[in-house]
């Protein structure tokens, strides 16, 4: 029996119901090896599949990198202005010299 094309196909969840499927034809030509073939093919998918996926999760860090930066300025804010406004009312509060 003679191979002539081998396929792979691969389905890849990403989450919230959505899916992924990519599959690539490969046409053997005489004399190629059919494991090695078959095997860079299934590696060509597998790392095609994912490209995206990574790129989405790397968008997805540095979206959430920028909200906890954000969110640290925030609190040193108000931490600083919580601190001035104590002392402010301290002040305030002290007895005036009668002098």
């Amino acid at each position: 029996m003679e191979i002539k094309t081998i396929s792979y196909q691969r389905v890849l969840n990403l989450d919230n119901y959505e899916s992924k499927r990519l599959e690539m034809f490969a046409e053997l030509h005489p004399g190629d090896d059919i494991d090695s073939e078959t095997s860079a093919l299934m590696e060509t998918v597998e790392r095609k599949i994912r490209e995206n996926a990574a790129k989405k999760y790397e968008d997805e860090i540095n979206i959430l990198q920028q909200q906890l930066s954000d969110l640290k300025q925030e609190i040193n804010q108000q931490i600083h202005e919580g601190i001035s406004t104590s002392q402010n009312q301290q002040t305030s509060t002290e007895p005036e010299d009668a002098w």
